[in-house]
């Protein structure tokens, strides 16, 4: 009994052994995990109602996480070249400030008029905001409102479910949109610039310093840790992500 237990423990040690390496190699060499990419909504933005960012949490400073950022950035993106005119900010959290106030506050950081932001500070889980947006107080939106719904690659697969599970029939996700400033829409034969007065100010990749004393230099965070440490968050947010959409199919949230 002790023997053949011995030497299933020392099968499964090999097994072990030979797999974690396996993985091992496979994030040193960058190679793509495949299941991940299914994940992803990316779709080009509409001119909708409503720009709606779902907050990814905040941090120990009651600043976003780097989720929250990479979506607060493409949301006001989309704001500045005019693709709606106001910003849906949802969330609430477990901290004094709800996510969605401390999003709202960043986003005029970034070029957010103070009067566009509406805030939804009452979801806690991905399935309460599509529900609680159709609940805001003083906005008619209903399940024909056209939304550009920002999250982050990984997010937008069970956001997208949980909009449509909630009625949703006019959405796009966005998870990546690079705003130029000078954005134009066709109005009575006319080129009309619609992104927002002064938003080149705003773009960020492409302000330069104002030091004359700053040289950039050739220093670059491509070290193995640093892309294996990238590789292993990637994977375990796909993995989580799996795990929470297989939940919300049995909870019927999808």
């Amino acid at each position: 009994m002790i023997k053949g237990l011995k030497k299933f423990l020392k099968v499964e040690a090999i097994a072990f052994g030979i797999l974690f390496n396996l993985l091992l190699i496979w994030m040193i060499l960058g190679l793509p995990y495949g299941f991940d990419q299914l994940l992803i909504i990316s779709e080009k933005p509409i001119q909708a109602d409503y720009i709606v960012c779902v907050s990814g949490g905040l941090t120990g400073a009651e600043l976003p996480t780097d989720d929250g950022w990479q979506r607060i950035y493409t949301a006001i993106q989309l704001y500045l070249d005019g693709w709606a005119g106001k910003i849906i900010f949802t969330g609430g959290g477990s901290s004094r400030l709800s996510e969605a106030e401390v999003y709202a506050e960043a986003a005029g950081w970034l070029g957010m008029a103070p009067g566009d932001a509406i805030l939804d500070p009452g979801p806690n889980r991905t399935s309460e905001h599509s529900r609680n947006i159709l609940n805001l107080q003083g906005l008619a939106i209903n399940t024909e409102t056209r939304l550009n719904i920002v999250t982050t690659p990984l997010h937008s697969k069970r956001t997208m479910l949980c909009f449509k599970k909630a009625g949703f029939k006019n959405i796009r996700m966005v998870v990546a949109y690079k705003a130029t400033g000078k954005r134009t829409v066709l109005r009575e034969d006319k080129e009309v610039v619609v992104s927002r007065p002064n938003s080149q100010v705003y773009l960020r990749d492409e302000r330069e310093s104002r030091s004359a004393d700053y040289k950039p230099s050739d220093k670059a965070y491509n070290d193995i840790l640093f892309r294996m440490r990238g590789r292993a968050d990637r994977l375990l947010s796909a993995l989580r992500e799996w795990a929470a959409l297989a939940a919300y199919k049995l909870k019927g949230y999808i």
